[in-house]
């Protein structure tokens, strides 16, 4: 079962059938991916409104599942929350069915994170990591080839590109923390990869934005990773273009935005819990 500390409980949240209702905030648009996940709602791109789709879904849940079918979100059915796992024959099946982003949802609306410890641990890193390949730009050179070399220190002499950065960047922060960072580039640290494989196929976020969040360009399929938690003004971001060994960015006044710019990603920083 997920912990109190992976899923805070941030209800009650009630749906239009309840006079309190229909309520809107990230634990809805949770309580959506949960239930897509399951089956009971078609998978869209969701909102945060707790609509009578998503009332109608946590009732017909709740009925298997042997609870009060209020089609609401109370204690009951947070309970049910971190239980439930993804039936047989379905994407993803045998993982709790509140995925990843949808904990980050609640973890963020409660104030908490589950995963604080390690993930502070290596968001730290990625700082670190960053934040000196900047300081040491002049011994970095720029190149694409592949496979690229992933466990590279800040201040040798080597050569990179925006996408090798990044994978770099986690392998460090998995060396340097002893958790077992995920590939952002799903290659398992092979030294291949880049932003066209994988590197984007996370959940994608707004503002703030945390550190190890990417973001993408449609120039040059460029990708740079965040060092400094924030929104678009004071978020500090570690970019190796073409023209330049890595650098430091801040989105409201970087060339390339906004016209330039697509999404940014949340890759996990810490491996998965199924």
């Amino acid at each position: 079962m997920l912990t109190d500390r992976q899923v805070p409980y941030t209800g009650p949240y009630y749906g239009p059938s309840n006079p309190e209702g229909p309520m809107k905030g990230p634990t809805a648009e949770a309580l959506k991916r949960f239930c897509a996940r399951l089956g009971l709602i078609d998978w869209v791109d969701f909102d945060q409104h707790y609509n009578a789709k998503l009332e109608v879904a946590m009732r017909r849940g709740q009925k298997a599942a042997k609870i009060s079918p209020t089609g609401q979100y109370g204690k009951d059915s947070w309970m049910w929350v971190r239980t439930a796992r993804v039936p047989k024959g379905k994407p993803r099946e045998g993982e709790y069915a509140l995925d990843q982003y949808g904990r980050w949802l609640i973890q963020d609306e409660a104030g908490k994170n589950a995963e604080s410890t390690e993930e502070e641990k290596v968001q730290k890193a990625l700082s670190e990591f960053g934040y000196q390949v900047i300081r040491y730009e002049a011994r970095i050179g720029y190149d694409q080839y592949r496979p690229g070399d992933v466990t590279v220190d800040p201040g040798q002499v080597y050569e990179s590109d925006c996408s090798l950065t990044v994978i770099q960047a986690f392998n460090y922060a998995a060396r340097k923390t002893g958790v077992k960072v995920p590939d952002p580039s799903r290659q398992n640290y092979t030294g291949y990869g880049n932003t066209d494989q994988y590197e984007d196929d996370w959940p994608k976020v707004g503002s703030p934005f945390r550190v190890g969040d990417l973001a993408h360009f449609h120039s040059e399929r460029h990708v740079m990773y965040c060092i400094k938690a924030g929104n678009i003004d004071t978020a500090e971001w570690c970019s190796h273009g073409r023209t330049a060994g890595p650098e430091l960015i801040r989105l409201r006044t970087y060339s390339r935005f906004p016209n330039e710019y697509l999404f940014t990603v949340r890759p996990p920083l810490t491996p998965p819990t199924v």
